[in-house]
């Protein structure tokens, strides 16, 4: 038997995912401004706060297309 979490339970994973990529993108960005990375290491952390942005778009539409549901 398969178990399926039940969409309340998907829309809190989603914030969750929300919550931890925005700290992870504050945390990326201000190690790069602060200049100490080397700057193949700074471009590294640019690719990550893509693929973070990315998360929070994905979530933010599976909580929009599931906003009804509490």
């Amino acid at each position: 038997m398969i178990f399926k979490p039940s969409i309340k339970t998907e829309r809190e994973r989603a914030q969750e995912v929300i919550d931890d990529s925005i700290e992870a993108i504050s945390v990326l960005d201000n190690a790069i401004k602060c200049g100490f990375l080397k700057d193949k290491h700074s471009l590294i952390a640019q690719t990550w706060i893509k693929e973070y942005k990315s998360d929070i778009e994905n979530a933010e539409i599976f909580l929009e297309n599931n906003k009804d549901i509490k």
